[in-house]
């Protein structure tokens, strides 16, 4: 398999790959600056089950509820598992900035993937068994001061702030060695589900990552800090990941799919 030498392309179904986005703060004057950078790839002929999106806010932010990043992986082989991750994704794009902007961010989030996990479940028992519609995903929105996260699954959330990287999530996956892919926790997976969620204070020069299985376990943490520490830009973090990805899996026959998500915070 050969590898490009630009970055793979972005979902259409989505936003550019990169933009830049301005949160106000007291008086109208700009508080952050985000800037935003997104890759995907996949194996020729594999069907990409990774599905992530940005919300639909650009510019100086009007929009209360902030911005909203995501990424879900599907579970499957069929292409079950890009539509379950596709609907998880799009829910939260779509619905979120509709919920009341009086409820914290996690409960908006929280009913969401809710409504999205029981809509999941009644597919997948329309369906034959084993055509079920399973994704892990992770989230984070940004809004005032703050960041907010939600995760269930194995993507993974992490942040790079003064040269260390800190993962933000937890796996939700078997501890046994041959069910290290094999989910205890996803959208889909369960009529009860249960969704970590976190918040933090922003700080400028943070850089926050989301990752499918498919950069995290190919490249390893330590690869990860390599890459974010060698680029400033977003846009180029999020490439030179997917990238050097699909590189490391052509040598060893790998078909994971691989997406990247990045968002640094610049002060205003």
């Amino acid at each position: 398999m050969s590898v490009p030498d630009t970055p793979p392309p972005v979902d259409a179904a989505f936003r550019p790959a990169s933009f830049e986005y301005r949160i106000p703060g007291a008086g109208g004057a700009v508080r952050w600056r985000l800037a935003v950078g997104s890759a995907t790839g996949t194996a020729p002929a594999k069907i990409n089950e990774d599905c992530h999106g940005v919300s639909e806010a650009e510019g100086l932010l009007d929009e209360p509820h902030g911005l909203l990043v995501a990424l879900a992986d599907g579970i499957g082989g069929d292409g079950s598992g890009r539509e379950a991750a596709e609907l998880a994704v799009r829910t939260l794009l779509s619905d979120y900035p509709a919920t009341p902007r009086s409820w914290p961010v996690a409960k908006a989030l929280d009913r969401l993937l809710c409504a999205a996990n029981d809509w999941l479940i009644a597919q997948s028992r329309r369906r034959r068994e084993g055509e079920s519609l399973v994704a892990t995903l992770s989230a984070l929105v940004f809004r005032d001061d703050r960041y907010h996260l939600a995760h269930v699954g194995d993507t993974r959330a992490y942040r790079f702030r003064d040269g260390r990287l800190e993962r933000l999530t937890t796996d939700h996956v078997w501890p046994r060695q041959d069910l290290r892919h094999v989910p205890r926790r996803a959208v889909g997976l369960d009529t009860h589900l249960v969704v970590d969620y976190a918040d933090g204070l922003l700080r400028a020069g943070d850089l926050f990552l989301l990752v499918s299985d498919g950069v995290w376990e190919v490249l390893g943490e330590a690869a990860l800090h390599d890459v974010v520490g060698r680029a400033a830009d977003p846009q180029a973090i999020a490439g030179n990941l997917v990238r050097e990805s699909l590189a490391r899996q052509a040598r060893y026959m790998g078909r994971n799919d691989a997406t990247a998500l990045a968002v640094r915070i610049d002060a205003g």
